[in-house]
């Protein structure tokens, strides 16, 4: 085989190989959203908590002030609302018809329910996002920047 034929199919090879070793590998992720995303479970766990204990709805709301029935959600310092123009959409709502925008609050109802709902936060190049289904099943993801993908977090 020619040797430069061998080096054009061995260099995407390569490529692919370094990605699922900087994908096993862990990276940190920046303090700033490491709060955000504890955050964030706190916030829910207390919904959900608060909608089965009380049998009502609860409400988890990022921009308003805390009130009966209403979680507000704090952000750290220079974590922002919303998915960066650099940063794809996860695979999995990629066609989805999600256009973005400012975050909706979540609804969370007795019995482990809730209005299916999408939130991005970013800090830089670092991105989350947080999936909630109808089920209550919550899915929270992390973009790679160095790797261009999303990994659960």
């Amino acid at each position: 085989m020619d040797k430069g034929l061998m080096n054009l199919l061995t260099a995407p090879l390569l490529q692919r190989v370094t990605r699922i070793l900087m994908a096993c590998l862990p990276a940190p992720i920046c303090p700033p959203l490491r709060a955000a995303q504890t955050e964030l479970h706190r916030s829910l766990r207390l919904a959900f908590d608060l909608a089965t204990t009380h049998h009502r709805t609860v409400v988890l709301d990022p921009c308003r002030k805390a009130s009966e029935g209403r979680i507000s959600l704090r952000l750290p310092e220079g974590v922002r609302w919303g998915r960066p123009a650099a940063v794809p959409l996860p695979p999995s709502l990629a066609d989805s018809g999600w256009r973005g925008g400012r975050p909706r609050p979540i609804t969370v109802m007795p019995h482990r329910r809730a209005a299916a709902n999408v939130w991005f936060l970013h800090h830089g190049r670092q991105a989350l996002c947080l999936r909630l289904d109808l089920t209550g099943s919550v899915e929270l993801l992390r973009y790679r920047p160095l790797l261009g993908t999303w990994i659960a977090c």
